[in-house]
């Protein structure tokens, strides 16, 4: 299994899941990518030659197409898939009242006690992302209204740093 290359986001992706304790997701993530390497690499190992009688040519030809309409048709369903499962949203952490997701990055939305020692100046939940994004930052007192806020942050976050603005 180790022998064929699903790809790097697709790989990470799938471990990702796996931490999180849905195998399924992953498994099934994994395949899909070795189900479409598979058609590629069958569409390279039969290229039509000169020499074949013209009905085989035509047959050869048939099986390539059908070969390259199904690699696209994976390449998409990979795609979703990885894009549903870093969409997945806030997936809980074994640790009480944590949770994490996987866009573009990796954040965490915690619930964290008053202790102005460690710097939590309020009870409620605080927000972690990547580099240049948010550490530490306390979001809401209740757990529904702050994962609301953090979306927002997050997605205003991804668009002030892809260019987009505002």
């Amino acid at each position: 299994m180790n022998d064929r290359s699903v790809g790097v986001e697709i790989d990470a992706t799938a471990k990702w899941l796996e931490d999180r304790g849905i195998p399924g997701a992953a498994n099934l993530l994994r395949r899909v990518a070795r189900q479409r390497d598979q058609a590629v690499q069958q569409l390279g190992l039969r290229p039509g030659s000169p020499g074949h009688e013209s009905g085989h040519t035509e047959y050869a030809a048939l099986r390539d197409l059908d070969a390259a309409a199904e690699a696209a048709m994976l390449r998409t369903d990979v795609a979703r898939l990885q894009t549903l499962a870093e969409r997945a949203g806030w997936v809980p952490e074994p640790a009480a009242k944590r949770m994490s997701r996987w866009r573009d990055g990796w954040w965490e939305l915690a619930h964290r006690r008053r202790n102005p020692k460690d710097g939590y100046h309020d009870t409620g939940w605080y927000l972690w992302g990547p580099v240049g994004s948010y550490d530490g930052e306390w979001i809401d007192r209740h757990k529904a209204p702050a994962v609301e806020e953090a979306e927002r942050l997050i997605t205003r976050h991804r668009a002030t740093t892809r260019g987009d603005g505002e």
